[in-house]
């Protein structure tokens, strides 16, 4: 079962619907792909701060400072890291933006973990009033529990 951390932008709850869902642990992807990954992610100055750590292993390759086995030792402890610390990368840019923790779910899927999340929350919140006069439903309309990707909030039990 994955765990997700959920960050909700500001203190504002009408915006609920830019949450950001961040998995947590350890982060193929970046292990991997390492810069590439931070580079999709737009993390420009852990970017930058991996490949000067790598054009140092570099140098001192040259140099003779260190051997080959060396220097892919530590090219192999750095994806390491970058792979256990990805996440935290990603929670760190959401909070700079002004996003905030909100909730952490753990489910087995992301698609779930939406699905429990805007769940609770919605239950939690009263029911909106567009209008003066509500809305006439069809009867030729099928009830549909699905509204967009996600389904409606049931009462709790």
């Amino acid at each position: 079962m994955a765990v997700f951390s959920v960050h909700l932008p500001g203190e504002d709850v009408a915006r609920i619907g830019e949450a950001a869902f961040v998995r947590e642990g350890f982060c193929a992807k970046a292990f991997v792909f390492g810069p590439l990954w931070l580079l999709r992610r737009r993390l420009w100055l852990w970017t930058g701060l991996w490949f000067a750590a790598f054009l140092i292993l570099v140098v001192l390759g040259a140099a003779g400072i260190l051997s080959f086995l060396a220097i892919l030792t530590l090219l192999f402890l750095l994806q390491l890291l970058l792979g256990l610390e990805a996440n935290r990368l990603i929670e760190g840019r959401l909070w700079s933006q002004g996003y905030n923790l909100a909730e952490i779910i753990a489910a087995p899927a992301l698609d779930q973990a939406e699905m429990v999340f805007y769940r609770q929350f919605g239950a939690n919140e009263p029911p909106a009033q567009s209008s003066a006069h509500p809305a006439q439903i069809h009867a030729s309309a099928p009830a549909s529990p699905v509204l967009g990707s996600l389904p409606e909030p049931e009462a709790r039990r």
